[in-house]
């Protein structure tokens, strides 16, 4: 699986989880590389894809793993300055 933010992971499964508050929810659970784990909410799905093509090793968990994955979120373009009014003639 390929998560939009985490790069590519090995699905686990689903699990039902409980809160401290005693909600329970319904988690999609992800490997990902030196045993590192994320339980994306089933509502989040849409965060999530399928691996299609060879065969690549799982992605660490750590912010400079975040920024080099191809799947990681691009930052927004700059905006350009608007452009200046022409000042009054004398």
């Amino acid at each position: 699986m390929v998560h939009s933010t985490h790069g590519v992971s090995r699905y686990v499964g689903t699990r039902q989880l409980q809160a401290g508050d005693g909600t329970k929810a319904e988690f999609i659970e992800l490997d990902y590389a030196d045993g590192d784990r994320v339980f994306v909410p089933i509502e989040h799905v849409g965060r999530l894809t399928k691996h299609v093509g060879e065969e690549v090793g799982l992605n660490r968990l750590s912010a400079s793993a975040e920024r080099r994955t191809p799947y990681s979120r691009y930052p927004k373009p700059a905006t350009p300055e608007a452009p200046k009014p022409p000042e009054p003639a004398k």
